[in-house]
């Protein structure tokens, strides 16, 4: 028993070391690509990394031959590029994409029931690849392009979540959040990423905000919560497709994260949302 624990706990810190490692060559970048490239250099960067998280996505759709899975990862990063520059589009789909997210909620919960709605033709799942990427794309380009500070917000309020999950969830966690989709997750770990994503919201507050009333504090409060959640539901709808695939990550370009879908999955549902609330709630 005791032999046991000991490996398991250097497993789990040579993820985590591999974890951090990565996220720290990541981080740097993103934060220069954010807040220093213009709009157009942006998006091409988006573009890339939304064709390669679609390249993984059709592992997971059973989508298996090179030339259609090039086809359909160029397709979608098109898309984004092409509605991107359209103005008029930008928050209906925004809205369609937050209401198929909270579809994707009833459908996380269902599971393993219902999944040949959602999942059974391949039309339907590249469907879903475009609700899973392009909204996302849209949001981000058009974050960045009306104030990059936002994206980094976002950016925080998720990761913070994902990493204050992690470490409540190994320190606290008992009770299963949704056992047949990620038995890891827990309700602990829930708790303790809405309380981090908080605490990073909160610090956004002191070192940006000057002076809100305390009902927009109250509002920038909840959406860190909502932020934090909706990235849940984003991680889950990703570890529905690999458990139906049979397989623990999408990839393996990231080491200790996966695949690069595998290290935004969260950021799929969470960016449409915050997308939506910051100018549909806050503006």
């Amino acid at each position: 028993m005791l032999v046991t624990a000991v490996m398991e706990l250097a497993r789990t810190n040579k993820v985590l070391i591999k974890r951090l490692f990565t996220a720290a060559i990541l981080l740097p970048i993103v934060v220069f690509s954010t807040l220093l490239l213009d709009s157009m250099l942006f998006r091409i960067i988006l573009a890339l990394v939304v064709a390669i998280a679609v390249w993984e996505y059709c592992s997971l759709i059973n989508i298996k031959q090179p030339a259609p899975r090039l086809l359909y990862a160029f397709a979608l990063a098109l898309l984004g590029f092409i509605l991107v520059s359209m103005d008029s589009w930008l928050m209906p789909l925004i809205i369609v994409s937050s209401v198929w997210w909270l579809l994707n909620t009833y459908w996380v919960s269902c599971y393993p029931k219902l999944t040949s709605l959602w999942h059974g033709r391949q039309g339907v799942r590249l469907l879903n690849g475009f609700f899973i990427f392009v909204p996302m794309f849209l949001a981000l380009a058009a974050l960045q392009k009306n104030n990059s500070e936002l994206v980094l917000l976002l950016l925080a309020l998720v990761w913070s979540a994902d990493s204050g999950a992690y470490f409540a969830g190994k320190a606290f966690g008992s009770k299963k959040l949704c056992p047949h989709v990620s038995p890891g997750k827990t309700i602990e770990g829930l708790i303790g990423g809405i309380a981090a994503s908080i605490v990073a919201m909160l610090v956004y507050l002191q070192l940006y905000i000057e002076s809100i009333s305390a009902e927009q504090y109250l509002i920038y409060v909840v959406l860190s919560v909502v932020i934090s959640i909706a990235s849940v539901v984003g991680d889950l709808f990703e570890s529905l497709h690999k458990r139906l695939a049979n397989t623990k990550d999408s990839g393996s370009l990231l080491p200790g994260h996966g695949g690069l879908f595998d290290r935004i999955d969260g950021l799929t549902s969470a960016a449409p949302v915050f997308y939506l609330m910051y100018y549909g709630v806050l503006l």
